[in-house]
């Protein structure tokens, strides 16, 4: 059995274990990431710039406060899609060997290298909202909401200021020109909410248009041997629209700094679903690109003796 399928089943049983326990084990969880992170933040300015550390406290406060929401409406998303989640796993042991997860690392690093462009504005974006008062309190709301799987009016209303913003809106047209044509503002990073190696939460809309709002959790596995706590603000960008973006993906985290921010890029596949669509992947080595996550904050992780960090993981993604 390959180290990635040994890391589904684990995962699988973490997940399945901790959806079924109530209480404050998340918060805590959530808590000593915060913790840990805010630490790290005042020695950032040292190893980045200022920009770094401020970041990395609007960060902490950030994930902190969206974990001591979400563990309930995770469980419950959990709960209602653990078939889905099941064959997810299935089709990742049975197929994804650690050859294929190097053929999926390598199309990831092409996919970083012919789109630094859009994640480096993508970076710049999401530094400015988290660092500009009036929409950091629209980015909050936001997380809160999915945290708490809410979306209303108010979340359509705070969705459409945010988007005008001039940093959003040339982010936006970018990844669009990319074929990117939906954006997400969430959180999430491994250990985030005591549900398995890596969660997150969030709000996608389609730019520029906004005629679908929806939010979305997704859980997934990882592979390799990095172990430890990861908080992040995430921003997305996407080929399919919101409606679309549930179901089964194959993310490989380059764990690779944009410019002068702390945090990490996400390139994220269309996992094959079935016998067929595997097989084509093996021969042609290629995979259709789900989207890009740029992952900004503080990461804290402790890697193996060996030095090698998990960067491949399979996931599911529910919508709302």
């Amino acid at each position: 059995m390959s180290s990635i399928s040994k890391s589904f089943k684990k995962a699988v049983k973490k997940v399945k274990k901790t959806a079924k326990k109530a209480g404050n084990t998340v918060v805590d969880t959530a808590n000593k990431a915060a913790d840990t992170v805010t630490g790290t933040a005042g020695t950032v300015s040292n190893q980045v710039s200022r920009e770094a550390e401020q970041l990395a406290r609007e960060v902490d406060t950030l994930t902190r406060d969206t974990a001591k929401l979400a563990e309930q409406a995770y469980a419950e998303s959990l709960a209602a899609g653990e078939a889905a989640w099941n064959e997810m796993v299935e089709l990742s042991t049975r197929f994804l060997t650690d050859a294929l997860s190097d053929v999926a690392e390598a199309l990831a690093e092409d996919v970083y290298r012919k789109h630094l462009a859009l994640l480096e504005s993508m970076a710049e974006t999401g530094s400015a909202l988290l660092t500009n008062p009036t929409r950091r309190k629209e980015v909050d709301f936001l997380v809160g909401q999915s945290s708490q799987k809410k979306k209303d009016e108010d979340t359509n209303k705070t969705v459409s200021s945010l988007s005008q913003d001039e940093s959003v809106q040339r982010t936006g047209n970018e990844a669009r020109s990319k074929g990117l044509g939906t954006l997400s503002i969430g959180s999430g990073g491994s250990a985030t909410f005591g549900l398995g190696p890596e969660g997150n939460v969030g709000i996608a809309f389609d730019h520029p248009g906004q005629t679908q709002v929806r939010g979305f959790f997704g859980i997934g596995g990882v592979a390799g041997a990095t172990k430890g706590i990861s908080m992040n603000f995430q921003f997305g960008a996407w080929a399919d629209m919101p409606s679309k973006l549930a179901g089964p993906v194959l993310t490989v985290s380059l764990g690779a700094g944009v410019g002068k921010f702390c945090g990490s890029a996400q390139v994220v596949f269309k996992m094959p679903i079935t016998e067929k669509e595997w097989t084509a992947f093996a021969t042609s080595g290629r995979l259709d690109l789900a989207g890009l996550v740029m992952c900004l904050g503080a990461e804290v992780s402790t890697f193996a003796k060996d030095g090698v960090s998990a960067t491949v993981g399979g996931g599911y993604t529910w919508v709302y």
